[in-house]
């Protein structure tokens, strides 16, 4: 009997090994790796102090933050990918804390966000974020605690099935990329019905999935050719998560309406960049 327990612990460890040694392969085989400005802006300056342990944490320099923002990565992306667009929004006055994933996966840690609200007990309220996968479980996350957050702000994604956000009252910010003519993926349009009916969305004509950061590699397939240019879909992104944001909190202080579509989608972003289309649009119009 011994033997045959020895056996089996052997057998589970040799299973374990190979389950690790697996994914640390894929892993390293599909990483998408920060491009060379990605790395720039992981240099702190003047506007933001930026820091990299465990967690990418980006500060404000010159005002002192109340809002937090805690952003999950997309599937085998590198964190320091999306530095560029979060930088700036560190800079509009938020604390960004962007944690590593076991294999990059954030489904390995969905509840992360619960270690970073607690290391910054300074901070008032917090916004839950995610690209791809990082948004599904940001979804789930914020599915989970609607209560105690701030709002929900999504890039190509959608939480699980299990995790419906349909009959939330959380303010939500949703982007997605769409085809040079404005037309959706079809899954995200099979998938609207997880949030609630006039959720703000901003819809990139030409824009790509992994243009929400700056990457070099990986394993990702875009489904279509890119109609603008990173630079021009993340200033986009950049400008309207920004407002978004600024509304939001603006209606936490007592000033205005939250983020809701049915108030002014026509007034989601202002200024942007000429090179583009950007589409305000609805659950309504998916």
């Amino acid at each position: 009997m011994k033997k045959i327990l020895k056996g089996f612990g052997i057998a589970l460890m040799l299973l374990a090994v190979s389950i690790y040694g697996y994914l640390a392969y894929t892993t390293a085989k599909n990483n998408a790796a920060p491009a060379a400005e990605a790395m720039a802006a992981m240099q702190s300056d003047a506007a933001v102090t930026v820091t990299m342990d465990d967690w990418l944490v980006m500060q404000p320099a010159r005002v002192t933050p109340t809002t937090g923002i805690v952003f999950y990565a997309g599937a085998y992306c590198d964190v320091r990918g999306y530095a560029p667009m979060l930088k700036e929004v560190a800079a509009a006055g938020y604390l960004i804390v962007a944690p590593t994933m076991p294999f990059d996966f954030s489904i390995f840690a969905p509840d992360i966000a619960d270690e970073v609200r607690a290391a910054y007990p300074e901070i008032d309220q917090w916004i839950i974020s995610g690209h791809s996968m990082g948004g599904a479980m940001a979804g789930r996350y914020a599915f989970l605690n609607q209560d105690n957050l701030a709002g929900l702000v999504v890039f190509d994604s959608y939480p699980p099935a299990t995790h419906s956000l349909a009959d939330s009252d959380l303010p939500m910010l949703l982007f997605e990329r769409a085809r040079a003519d404005g037309s959706q993926d079809q899954k995200f349009i099979d998938n609207a019905n997880l949030y609630p009916e006039g959720t703000p969305k901003v819809l990139i004509p030409g824009g790509q999935h992994m243009y929400y950061g700056s990457f070099d590699g990986g394993s990702y397939e875009e489904a279509w050719e890119p109609g603008i240019k990173r630079s021009v879909q993340q200033r986009i992104v950049i400008e309207a998560v920004i407002e978004g944001l600024d509304r939001l909190t603006s209606r936490l202080n007592g000033e205005e309406p939250a983020i809701e579509g049915q108030d002014e989608p026509d007034n989601m972003i202002d200024d942007l960049p000429e090179e583009t289309n950007v589409i305000i649009s609805d659950q309504e119009a998916a």
